[in-house]
């Protein structure tokens, strides 16, 4: 179940790049994920890199009406221990903070646990960056702990909250919604 309005999971496409090499480029995006801004040619490698990667699971995020306004990956796939770590980015600032991540991040994880069998999602996200830990801890995360790393251009170090999600733990959400 999503709040508010609902988006979708499509396939990442050519036609995408352009729009994520944008956000890319955000200085205020890349800053709340901890990323470096990226060049169109950087966009590109990444974006070729990941599509063509068994251990990915790239996708677009679309509202109902087909308009593409984020990306969710699930990375570092390791098939025969079960985990992939994920990452989420709605891209286009008018989408931001109205419950499409959490309708994004529930759908990846039904994915993950049902048609990949996985059996651990686990993430990094910036402590700063309040509004993506209250989405995760909605979709059932729970916090594993805090590290410091040199994140951004500057390479300033950062606190950054690690948080996991069990199958299991999916399971009985999904169950009580």
């Amino acid at each position: 179940m999503c709040d508010g309005e609902t988006v979708l999971l499509r396939q990442l496409t050519e036609h995408d790049l352009g729009t994520m090499a944008r956000w890319d480029a955000d200085h205020e995006l890349t800053g709340l994920m901890g990323e470096t801004v990226r060049t169109e040619s950087e966009s590109r490698a990444r974006f070729t890199k990941l599509l063509s990667d068994r251990n990915s699971l790239a996708m677009a995020i679309i509202t109902q009406d087909g308009l593409l306004i984020g990306d969710i990956e699930l990375t570092e796939i390791a098939w025969r221990s079960g985990d992939a770590e994920l990452v989420v980015r709605i891209g286009d600032p008018e989408y931001r903070g109205r419950g499409m991540g959490s309708c994004a991040v529930r759908a990846m994880l039904e994915a993950a646990f049902e048609r990949l069998n996985l059996a651990r999602v686990y993430l990094r996200v910036c402590a700063d960056n309040r509004r993506a830990i209250r989405c995760y801890l909605k979709c059932g995360f729970r916090r594993e702990g805090v590290v410091r790393r040199k994140l951004g251009p500057s390479g300033d170090a950062r606190r950054v909250v690690l948080m996991t999600i069990m199958r299991s733990d999916f399971a009985r959400i999904e169950i009580a919604s």
